[in-house]
């Protein structure tokens, strides 16, 4: 019997490291401290104030962009679609993570921002306000945006920032972070070993 525990224990052992393995090849990271977001006072596409209150009692997915962007934005927001859709064969509907769409570019997202997002998934949530209020969030996260303007009259500017979701759990914690290129199954796998709270330490 204790040999058949033990082989059980090895055997479990080896597949959680394979899974930490795997998780930080596919840019995957699990923060051995998870920290707990700043304050912040925002506005969501329903014109409903969000703040990181909101951030608690489910898990969610955070993503710096702006509706402009050509590529990152949405490439990002249709995998994690494809990614909650795979998560929905493995957990039940309340436990899989909401999607929140950190919109930058206040001047040009706030008007379109509903519609936009509605391209990809109806539950999908935009979130979004003054610079200030952005800015705390964003440091919180510790994630980056600059609008690459070359005057201050050019309304045709860049928006660089950084790529990575942020995962926050019930408790409004951070506690993981991913990077694209996001593959729909591994990661889908990943964020399901962490809501059950399967540890990926040594």
């Amino acid at each position: 019997m204790r040999a058949l525990i033990l082989a059980l224990t090895l055997c479990a052992m080896s597949v959680q490291s394979l899974a930490k393995s795997q998780a930080e090849e596919d840019g995957h990271v699990t923060l051995k401290t998870p920290y707990t977001v700043g304050d912040f006072i925002l506005e969501d596409h329903n014109g409903n104030l969000f703040d990181q209150d909101d951030l608690k009692n489910s898990w969610s997915m955070i993503f710096v962009g702006f509706t402009s962007c050509p590529d990152v934005c949405p490439t990002t927001l249709s995998n994690l679609e494809a990614v909650r859709a795979d998560m929905g064969l493995r957990l039940r509907p309340d436990s899989i993570p909401r999607i929140l769409f950190l919109a930058v570019d206040p001047a040009r997202d706030k008007p379109v921002l509903k519609e936009y997002l509605g391209y990809f998934h109806p539950q999908y949530l935009g979130i979004t306000g003054s610079h200030k209020q952005l800015g705390r969030l964003v440091k919180s996260l510790k994630a980056f945006y600059r609008l690459d303007k070359k005057t201050d009259d050019d309304v045709n500017y860049d928006v660089l920032h950084t790529a990575f979701v942020s995962i926050i759990n019930p408790q409004g914690e951070i506690v993981a972070k991913i990077s694209p290129p996001f593959h729909p199954h591994r990661t889908a796998e990943y964020l399901t070993l962490l809501i059950r709270q399967v540890s990926f330490d040594d």
